[in-house]
């Protein structure tokens, strides 16, 4: 998990207001930029949850009440043009060529603005992250702004999340040393599940005796949540998994390891796979006392193999359609191709290029150029 309190990182501000209007990202990018750093969401502080002194911190709002993220369904329009960069994009991810992921920028940036929260989220992961895209790093940044702007509209829970991760490495909403935290507390009481995984990861780091047994809980709660979610947090499943089998809650813990294996987590899908059959007669598998399935098993081992050797492809790497691959007992196992979905997408045909039409409409109706994909 990140460290949220970095000084190196935090010192680094966000760039000046007049640098983010000499960005070439449009007008429109620019002002919301600046307007955000003008008018930052104080109200959040109110869920502040301690100092940025650990040892010294007062512990304030812990209580916590399970809240899961509702996702709006995808626009059909707009999922054509996601889909269509998203496969070039992974195409593109193992031995990245320069400039290539530059030619679908423009497709992510119109499903984006048209509402598919999901382009959105990748989009901003691609500006973070990404080194192989022709833009500066101020640019990114008040363009990563401009996105999460309009994701606070449709997904808020993940927004804070976002507002969280860019405070972290020096930019977005105007802040102090602890709103990092508080963006992040925010986004977990609004039901992003990684951000309930990571405020709980940091309310057991807190150096205090009396409160250890009130935070527990809180943590456990909040890490809960995180597995239930629709699309679940793998480091809370793998971490709620090796728990409650240190415990001896073996049942718990299968179920907590098949939500890491949907989330994506390749060492959940090993594990599960070891669970329900092992040649190792010593394995300490054995001892979770699942009846042995070794067709299960070959199921699991596969994703597994599958999850390893695409890892690349993270975060949009899952296996959210696992139920109906392999449901946990005692439901009965339905045939299967040996394929997981997002395999199939990626192993499969090219999505048709989206229409010069369909792409003009969309861009014109969120007042973008489409060739570009950015505001007029």
């Amino acid at each position: 998990m990140k460290n949220k309190h970095i000084s190196s990182l935090l010192s680094t501000m966000l760039v000046s207001m007049p640098l983010l209007t000499a960005c070439d990202v449009g007008r429109e990018l620019a002002r919301s930029a600046m307007d955000i750093v003008r008018n930052p969401q104080t109200d959040v502080g109110k869920q502040v949850l301690g100092s940025s002194s650990y040892k010294r911190s007062k512990l304030k709002n812990l209580e916590f009440t399970c809240v899961k993220e509702q996702f709006p369904s995808l626009p059909q329009e707009a999922d054509q043009l996601y889909r269509y960069a998203l496969y070039h994009d992974f195409k593109n991810r193992w031995l990245p060529k320069p400039g290539v992921l530059d030619r679908y920028l423009p497709y992510y940036r119109i499903a984006a603005a048209n509402g598919h929260w999901q382009a959105n989220l990748t989009l901003q992961e691609i500006l973070l992250k990404s080194k192989d895209i022709n833009i500066e790093t101020r640019e990114r940044r008040g363009e990563g702004i401009y996105w999460n702007e309009k994701l606070m509209k449709i997904l808020p829970a993940s927004a804070h999340y976002w507002w969280s991760l860019y405070i972290d490495v020096g930019y977005g909403p105007k802040h102090g040393a602890d709103d990092s935290i508080i963006y992040l507390r925010k986004a977990a009481d609004l039901g992003n599940a990684k951000a309930q995984y990571e405020v709980g990861e940091l309310l057991m780091k807190i150096q205090d005796d009396s409160s250890h047994s009130v935070r527990l809980k809180v943590t456990d709660k909040m890490r809960v949540c995180a597995i239930n979610q629709i699309y679940p947090d793998a480091e809370a499943a793998l971490m709620a998994s090796v728990t409650e089998s240190s415990e001896k809650n073996y049942k718990l813990a299968l179920i907590y390891t098949h939500q890491g294996v949907k989330a994506g987590d390749d060492t959940s899908a090993h594990i599960a796979g070891k669970v329900f059959y092992s040649q190792n007669p010593n394995s300490r598998h054995k001892q979770w006392g699942i009846t042995e399935d070794k067709e299960r098993s070959r199921r699991y081992g596969i994703i597994s193999d599958y999850l390893t050797r695409r890892a690349h492809l993270k975060p949009e790497l899952n296996v959210h359609d696992l139920d109906e691959i392999v449901p946990l007992p005692p439901a009965k196992l339905p045939s299967w191709d040996g394929k997981i979905a997002i395999q199939r997408f990626e192993e499969g045909p090219a999505p048709a290029k989206p229409s010069d039409e369909l792409v003009r409409r969309l861009a014109q109706q969120a007042g973008l150029d489409p060739n570009t994909g950015l505001p007029k």
